[in-house]
């Protein structure tokens, strides 16, 4: 058996060296080539998969789950079930070239709601962060007593991306989620903490038509810095954001989304509550955030659409939007999983 391997990326435009056995998502991650993940390498999520141009392994049931038919046909694997035992030449985006560490410290922890922060943190090294508006970062929990192995999440970028040197993150605890646990429960101002990115691909288009923006909870996070990009770079793009919450608790950041909607021109905010209490007094729109898109949006034809928030939600939401005449092709979403 050989000490090592030759990976090689792009017909040769990087050579990495691969251990015998090790996973080449490990091999790449040694080696300062960062895949997308949602689950740090755990076969779960689905997201890091390449094609392997030399002749691929046949594909386990992980990576049939994960990938259609067509591609594990044209070579394409999850990086995580490839195991390395021969040289191999795979092909990846160039954007992940882009994707690198980052080491920051917390600076700020702002409580949105209930269950809902943002965390505001500065970049120690390197001293600026590569930032794409609707992007993603993989977030490393450390090891602690709630996750004694540490633990790798993804979140979505919540900020101005212009500075380079903050990121910030619109964080919703989950009843389950060990990560978002830890950050609600022990992170404080001034700790550390590594990200890794920027990854994905939910981003705005380079088109003119106007955007349907539905997001749920912390949903709004890729949402927001997108927004700030329209409004920052006077992007000419009629807009309309549709905010869905359960109660008036659960709404957030809404005199910044306000003051937006007088800034930007041909911006439209429509919050929406599901269940609001009693003593909201709300007089806003109320109903399923599907309900109010349908209400005020009467042909789709020639709009996009932007979403972001649980699977339920964005499946709701793309039936909604079909129904109103728009194209699968124009409908762009972040799930969450």
């Amino acid at each position: 058996m050989s000490d090592s391997y030759s990976v090689s990326i792009n017909n040769g435009a990087k050579t990495i060296s691969a251990q015998p056995g090790e996973s080449l998502f490990q091999a790449l991650a040694r080696n300062r080539v960062f895949i997308p993940t949602a689950c740090g390498g755990r076969g779960v999520c689905g997201l890091c998969r390449l094609k392997i141009t030399t002749s691929a392994h046949q594909p386990n049931d992980t990576e049939k789950k994960h990938l259609k038919d067509d591609d594990l046909q044209a070579g394409m694997r999850l990086a995580c079930q490839t195991i390395v035992n021969r040289d191999l030449a795979i092909e990846i985006p160039e954007a992940y070239y882009q994707a690198s560490q980052y080491r920051v410290k917390v600076s700020k922890i702002t409580h949105l709601t209930h269950d809902i922060v943002m965390l505001r943190c500065q970049a120690v090294e390197p001293k600026f962060i590569h930032l794409e508006p609707g992007a993603w970062m993989l977030f490393h929990a450390p090891p602690s007593c709630i996750c004694p192995d540490g633990v790798k999440r993804s979140f979505s970028i919540a900020s101005d991306t212009r500075n380079k040197q903050v990121i910030e993150f619109i964080i919703r605890r989950t009843p389950k989620g060990i990560c978002t646990k830890w950050i609600f429960e022990q992170l404080q101002v001034g700790n550390e903490i590594t990200l890794e990115g920027p990854h994905g691909d939910f981003r705005l288009q380079n088109t003119t038509k106007d955007a349907i923006f539905i997001a749920g909870g912390s949903g709004l996070s890729a949402i927001r810095s997108i927004l700030l990009e329209i409004k920052n770079k006077k992007i000419p793009k009629k807009a309309t954001l549709f905010f869905g919450a359960v109660s008036r608790r659960d709404l957030y950041l809404l005199d910044e989304l306000q003051a937006l909607a007088k800034d930007l021109p041909g911006f439209s905010f429509i919050p929406a509550l599901s269940a609001p209490e009693p003593d909201d007094n709300w007089q806003g729109e109320t109903g399923l955030i599907t309900d109010v898109v349908a209400k005020h949006l009467q042909n789709a034809q020639d709009k996009e659409a932007y979403l972001c928030g649980s699977p339920g939600m964005l499946d709701a939401c793309m039936k909604v939007l079909a129904d109103k005449g728009m194209p699968e092709s124009a409908i762009f979403f972040d799930k969450f999983a």
